[in-house]
């Protein structure tokens, strides 16, 4: 018999990975391990920065101690007493209990000062999200999807045959004509498996527009696509389940990084596995505060837009340690900001990052800036061609991958090229549903000899 492989196996693939180069507690206890303490206090001090308990408490014993840094009991106490509040364990109290009797002013003036910076009450308010329940105070879109595209006419072929099952979180911005033209896929498990076939399931569902006096604006709304096989040989109970991640859940309890990112995908995507209180946001923060690339990104997406300053700082750790998702973000963050040229430079850089570490979408969207961008130095009909043609196999349904392949042609002064890829994309449009108003324009210019650029993604 086939072996359907669910998320609960591909787990093992969360767990196994290999971790980006970057500040983690693993990288900080095998410097430990080496002896080379200098470079452990570095790491544990990047982590304790972003309020990770052990970190915090290993910082304060390395000060105590004088262990990779000169010994400083100011700094230790200061670090054990955040230790403490974060929920960590019995050395860092034993640190508070012993050096509290000799505080004098200037030290607990020291200790206030580097609070401000990074206690709890600071780092509420510059990295952590709000501690509220979603469930408590749920937020209603002003626009709902009111016809669904069934999963299973889109479900990957290969991923079928393999037995695969997953889902993916698309990001949708509906227009007056009930559509999303760009579905963006924020987060797949697997990684990449479903992302494309998710967008397409989303290029499919129609939605009730949001309208302001009247008139239709962009509404956004997120929705989770799942793939699923269904069959009853396969089907596994939900005590089998609970037996099944409770290693994972005892694991991330007891603070492993990785097992915290496993376990928030598990009860994210099954909330009735939860625990009590327990939340997918906490648990993705607690792996990003120990330097996992991947929680830091989710956690950075998840924040954006609500909470702007703290999601970017989140996409930043991520994306410096090379985790091209994030890289993305950041590229795709800048583009809502242009014309500024300081944002399409950022932009630009992030996007190309992110094509270097593998990212399938910055293709899609890296090509599109290349295209039409707003400042003609950076335009480079050739490199977008060259992109959106890898794009193909993820966004080949959607009407905007012939649109950006139409003015790449028209740039390059291809104009009959340019009139086959937009009159393929018209079509698309129709099939679609859409308002085919704006790529009626760009097809008439191109009809004329006229290059286009400008936002493929605004429609109106």
């Amino acid at each position: 018999m086939r072996r359907i492989i669910g998320w609960r196996a591909l787990l093992l693939c969360v767990v196994l990975a290999p971790l980006p180069a970057s500040a983690d507690l693993y990288q900080a206890a095998a410097a430990v391990e080496k002896q080379d303490l200098a470079r452990a206090f570095e790491l544990y001090r990047e982590l304790a920065e972003m309020g990770q308990p052990v970190a915090q408490e290993n910082l304060a014993v390395m000060y105590v101690n004088g262990e990779g840094v000169k010994r400083d009991n100011v700094l230790g106490y200061a670090w054990a007493v955040m230790a403490v509040e974060n929920g960590s364990g019995d050395v860092a109290k034993g640190i508070v209990e012993q050096l509290t009797p000799y505080l004098n002013d200037a030290a607990r003036a020291r200790v206030a000062e580097l609070q401000a910076k990074f206690g709890k009450e600071a780092l509420e308010k510059t990295l952590l999200p709000l501690r509220r329940n979603p469930a408590d105070h749920p937020e209603l879109p002003e626009c709902r999807i009111v016809q669904v595209a069934n999963p299973d006419h889109y479900y990957p072929n290969d991923a079928r045959q393999r037995g695969v099952m997953g889902d993916t979180l698309v990001e949708l911005l509906i227009f007056g004509d009930g559509h999303a033209h760009d579905p963006r896929s924020s987060h797949s498990y697997p990684p990449d498996v479903f992302s494309a076939a998710g967008r397409n399931v989303s290029l499919h569902n129609r939605a009730t527009p949001k309208l302001v006096n009247g008139v239709a604006v962009p509404c956004s709304i997120k929705i989770k696509v799942k793939f699923s096989i269904r069959t009853a040989d396969w089907f596994t109970t939900k005590d089998e389940l609970i037996d099944q991640i409770a290693p994972i859940r005892e694991k991330a309890n007891r603070g492993d990084p990785i097992a915290q990112l496993a376990y928030a995908i598990v009860i994210e995507n099954r909330s009735d596995l939860a625990g009590k209180d327990d939340l997918p946001l906490w648990w993705y923060l607690k792996a990003a505060q120990a330097g996992i690339p991947a929680a830091q990104q989710i956690v950075g997406v998840q924040l954006l837009p609500a909470e702007e300053a703290k999601g970017l700082f989140w996409l930043n750790k991520a994306a410096a340690a090379g985790n091209p998702e994030a890289q993305l973000g950041l590229a795709n963050y800048y583009m809502r900001k242009l014309p500024d040229s300081a944002a399409l430079a950022a932009a630009v850089d992030w996007f190309r990052k992110a094509v270097e570490g593998g990212s399938r979408d910055a293709r899609f969207y890296f090509a599109a800036l290349l295209a039409t961008g707003p400042d003609a130095a950076l335009r480079d009909p050739t490199r977008a061609l060259d992109l959106i043609e890898q794009a193909k196999s993820d966004y080949g349904t959607n009407p905007i991958w012939f649109e950006i392949r139409a003015a790449a042609w028209a740039m390059s002064g291809d104009f009959v090229k340019a009139q086959k890829e937009q009159d393929a994309a018209v079509r698309a449009a129709k099939k679609l549903g859409w308002n085919t108003a704006p790529q009626q324009g760009r097809l008439a210019d191109y009809i004329a000899k006229k290059s286009w650029s400008g936002d493929l993604f605004a429609f109106y």
